[in-house]
């Protein structure tokens, strides 16, 4: 009897113990996630008085860094890393209208990019006929695209949209899709040349070449413009000729963009991050930004 009480009273000591430092990890867990969650925050704020200070609007451009400028003779320098005693955060501005924007996209466009990813000459009909089913309001569906009758077939059963796509994301509900985007190289390719964002006009000095190529610039076009995206000349001003009515490339200015943050604690293992997307819209006093887009979650972050 003495051993089965000792036995029993250490299981609970252990037990209690074991609950003890849960409970313990948890609130300092939680305390962590809170605080870098506030970092993030006023990180995102900084970022967005950052796009609201600029005074240019002749030019914004992208530099041989990856980093976005708004003035071409800024004096303080977008920090895409900002370093406190506790937080470590990591912060972007890319130019989100300078992709394909499948909403406004004609047929043209959408062949280019198929195309441009690898997509068989055979399959190209399919998607692009489903996704007009897919944005469209009527009920008709293309000779090889899809209406509710198919979707409603699936397991789970659904219906076309016949709206707009919000996000890209929404691909994947669309028939013929899920076969281009489970592969992880194709889904990469594909999600960094399009967007649901935007009017669809592209800014020439922050488009990507891989856009470029898409588009079918020719590799000297392509290394004409980006000859000229640097600080010291600070991005193309003049259109090329040769590009001008060229897939929408005419611009040299944007309008809508991504925020990406990434904060986390020293010493913790989580990371928080915030996804935006603003655009640009007249204000009294100049112009201010209407989020369009915003996704807050809570990343593990690898040694």
């Amino acid at each position: 009897m003495t051993l089965f009480v000792l036995i029993f009273l250490s299981v609970i000591a252990m037990n209690f113990s074991f609950s003890t430092r849960w409970g313990s990890a948890s609130t300092r867990n939680f305390k962590d996630e809170t605080k870098a969650y506030y970092a993030a925050l006023s990180a995102y704020q900084e970022t967005l008085g950052y796009l609201l200070s600029d005074k240019d609007n002749s030019v914004d451009f992208i530099d041989e860094d990856g980093i976005l400028h708004l003035d071409r003779e800024a004096t303080k320098s977008f920090e895409s890393r900002i370093l406190t005693e506790e937080a470590e955060i990591e912060r972007k501005i890319t130019d989100e209208g300078a992709k394909t924007n499948i909403n406004t996209a004609d047929i043209t466009r959408l062949k280019r990019l198929l195309d441009y990813i690898g997509v068989p000459e055979d399959r190209q009909q399919e998607l692009i006929d489903s996704i007009l089913d897919w944005k469209d309001p009527d009920k008709d569906h293309h000779l090889s695209g899809a209406e509710d009758e198919y979707y409603e077939t699936l397991d789970p059963p659904y219906k076309a949209k016949n709206r707009n796509f919000d996000t890209v994301e929404e691909l994947l509900l669309v028939k013929g899709f899920s076969e281009y985007l489970s592969d992880p190289d194709p889904t990469a390719r594909l999600y960094n040349l399009v967007t649901t964002f935007g009017d669809g006009i592209i800014n020439i000095n922050t488009v990507s070449k891989e856009e470029m190529e898409m588009l079918g610039a020719t590799q000297e076009d392509i290394e004409s413009v980006f000859k000229q995206r640097t600080k010291e000349i600070g991005g193309v001003t003049m259109m090329p000729m040769s590009l001008a009515f060229m897939g929408g490339l005419l611009r040299t200015t944007s309008s809508t963009f991504r925020i990406e943050i990434k904060a986390f604690m020293k010493g913790s293992n989580q990371t928080v991050k915030i996804t935006s997307v603003v655009k640009k819209v007249p204000a009294a006093n100049g112009f201010d930004f209407q989020t369009v887009y915003w996704k807050e979650n809570i990343e593990s972050r690898r040694s």
